[in-house]
């Protein structure tokens, strides 16, 4: 099933509220969707699966955490965020720590916020 990053806004699906930051699975259908309707606010992505990173660095399965359909900006590591940053175009200062990462994606979500509205959805296609 297709991952989807939502990098603006919040997208309310099937009842729930999924804040910017946050990586959802999807239908393929309703993902080729989303991202055709807004790409500055939606990107397909690709996250690896956990298990099989610890597996590489010679973690047990015991210590190992399952993936989960969606991830918050907190739960970010800091190269994360700051590709993050990268990828929206925020300057990052050389030293910025999670705090300040967290609270300069949070800024830039905003500012777009004040300015910009999301696509139309087809709630249609949205109930199963």
């Amino acid at each position: 099933m297709p991952q989807v990053l939502i990098k603006k806004f919040t997208l309310r699906h099937n009842g729930l509220d999924y804040k910017a930051g946050t990586i959802i699975n999807l239908p393929e259908a309703e993902a080729e969707a989303l991202v055709a309707s807004a790409p500055k606010e939606f990107e397909k992505v690709v996250v690896r699966n956990i298990v099989a990173a610890a597996a590489d660095s010679g973690g047990s399965a015991d210590e190992q955490e399952k993936p989960t359909a969606e991830k918050s900006l907190k739960e970010h590591t800091n190269d994360e965020l700051k590709q993050m940053c990268v990828e929206l175009g925020i300057n990052v200062p050389n030293n910025a720590n999670k705090a300040k990462l967290l609270e300069l994606l949070e800024k830039a979500v905003d500012e777009d916020d004040a300015g910009s509205s999301l696509p139309p959805v087809d709630t249609a296609a949205t109930v199963k």
